[in-house]
């Protein structure tokens, strides 16, 4: 009876596995470093930690999270390659949800000069990266959802950050 627990257990813990969701936890913005209750305008820097392979396949961490004061000038760069991080953020007021667009930290394409010396891109694979999302911190602001975006696969929820 006894050595039938052991497969027991690895077959459970392997059917849990099989049936994983995209990674989630939750943020509190007032402990957050450098938090004023002062002040009316406050930016959240989040980075985060990605392993994996494009397409769902990724697992997602939030490795730091941090707030300054002030408002946020519109700086998004436009991402042409097919292979990206999406993030969209949730509100719980009626507040306008304008995702945002990244290059994948784990699948990018890049410039490189060949001997001849001309530019051409490249496209680059890596198995861990790192992404930095920089957005305004507006009241009712619930949760950010990252998803990740590929030709083959469409859009698959990765991760969740849930704020208090």
């Amino acid at each position: 009876m006894l050595s039938i627990f052991p497969t027991a257990a690895i077959a459970l813990v392997g059917l849990l596995m099989f049936g994983c969701k995209s990674g989630r936890s939750v943020l509190t913005v007032s402990e957050l470093p450098n938090y004023d209750t002062r002040s009316p305008d406050h930016l959240l820097f989040l980075t985060f930690r990605i392993t994996g392979k494009p397409g769902g396949n990724e697992r997602v961490e939030l490795s730091s999270a941090s707030v300054a004061n002030g408002r946020m000038k519109n700086l998004a760069y436009p991402v042409h390659f097919p292979v990206q991080i999406k993030a969209i953020p949730r509100y719980s007021t009626s507040a306008v949800e304008q995702e945002m667009v990244f290059e994948h930290p784990l699948y990018r394409a890049v410039e490189v000069s060949d001997p001849s010396g001309h530019m051409r891109r490249e496209e680059v694979r890596a198995g861990e990266g790192s992404l930095m999302i920089r957005m305004p911190l507006h009241s009712g602001l619930n949760a950010l959802e990252l998803f990740s975006v590929t030709p083959e696969k469409g859009s698959v929820k990765i991760y969740t950050l849930s704020f208090n």
